[in-house]
C-alpha cells in the first residue's frame, strides 16, 4: 500500500468554482435531464477528448461534477455527471446507487445512454472513456467497467470499496486487461482494511491488476489526489505514466499485481 500524500489537517472535500471564479471563467457547464457536462478550457471541436464520466456519492446528484472534474484538470477532458437512480430524500436533492441486478442494469444503461449524448453534442474519443466515481459511485464505476471492461480505458474509485455480489468478476480474461484505481483516505468507515486486504487477496487470485494509493487525509476529493487522478488517466490515454511514486513514504508490499 503506498501512502502518498499527508497534512496535519483533514481535507474537508468541499470545493466550489466561487473560491476561484477567474481560473473557471473560460470552461462551460451544461444541463441535459440527468446529465450534466463540462466543457474544458477552451474547448475545441476538431479535437476528440477523452471522456471523465463522474459518478457521486450517496446522498448527492449529477451535479457534484461540476466542483470536481475542474479540480481534475481544466483542460484535458470532456467531464459528464450522472444521476444515480434512487432518490434518497422526498424533495429529490439526493440520490443513491443500487447493487442490484436490477439496480446496476438502470445504471449500465445510464451511462452508455451518457456516452451517446456526449458523443453527439461535442467532439469524443470513444476509446478514451474513463470512469470516476466518489465514494459508493465509486463503487458502482469499477462495477459497471469490470462489466464491460473493453467499452473503457480505466475506473477509479475514490474511497469506495471493490465491488462484491452480482459477480463482478463474471468477465474475467478481460477484466485482466482493465486499469484500475482504489484511493483511499485515512477514514475507514467506508472500507474497513480487513475487508480492503480480503478483497487484495481475491484480486491477487484472480490475477487483476490495481493501483491502490492510500493517502493521509480524510476526503478523497483532496486537491493532491485529484491532481493523481488526472496523472493517472493520462497515463492510460498516452502510454506514459507520469504519476511519480519514487518520493513515497510508509511505503509497504501488496500482494496484488499494480498497474
Amino acid at each position: 500500500m503506498n501512502r502518498l500524500w499527508s497534512e496535519n489537517a483533514s481535507a474537508s472535500g468541499s470545493f466550489s468554482w466561487a473560491n476561484n471564479p477567474q481560473s473557471h471563467s473560460s470552461a462551460t457547464l451544461e444541463s441535459c435531464g440527468r446529465s450534466s457536462f463540462f466543457l474544458p478550457v477552451q474547448y475545441e471541436s476538431n479535437y476528440q477528448y477523452p471522456l471523465v464520466i463522474w459518478l457521486h456519492n450517496e446522498g448527492s446528484d449529477q451535479t457534484q461534477m461540476s466542483s470536481v472534474v475542474p479540480s481534475i484538470s481544466m483542460q484535458n477532458y470532456i467531464g459528464v455527471g450522472v444521476r444515480a437512480p434512487r432518490a434518497t430524500d422526498s424533495m429529490g436533492h439526493g440520490f443513491s446507487w443500487l447493487q442490484s441486478e436490477a439496480g446496476i442494469a438502470i445504471t449500465e444503461q445510464t451511462l452508455f445512454d451518457a456516452i451517446e449524448l456526449a458523443s453527439s453534442r461535442y467532439s469524443i474519443n470513444r476509446d478514451r472513456v474513463c470512469l470516476v466515481g466518489y465514494r459508493e459511485g465509486g463503487t458502482m464505476a469499477l462495477r459497471t467497467a469490470l462489466r464491460h471492461p473493453t467499452a473503457f480505458a480505466g475506473a477509479i474509485s475514490l474511497g469506495g470499496r471493490f465491488p462484491t455480489g452480482s459477480r463482478p468478476l463474471a468477465n474475467l480474461e478481460a477484466a485482466r486487461n482493465l486499469p484500475m484505481m482504489i484511493a483511499l483516505g485515512t477514514d475507514e468507515s467506508g472500507y474497513p482494511t480487513n475487508d480492503l486486504c480480503r478483497d487484495l487477496r481475491h484480486l491477487h487470485a484472480a490475477r487483476i491488476g490495481l493501483d491502490l494509493r492510500q493517502y493521509d487525509v480524510a476526503n478523497e476529493l483532496h486537491p493532491q489526489i485529484l491532481s493523481d487522478v488526472n496523472e493517472w488517466i493520462m497515463g492510460q490515454v498516452t502510454g506514459v505514466d507520469t504519476l511519480h511514486t519514487a518520493t513515497m513514504c510508509d511505503t509497504e508490499p501488496v500482494e496484488f499485481s499494480a498497474n
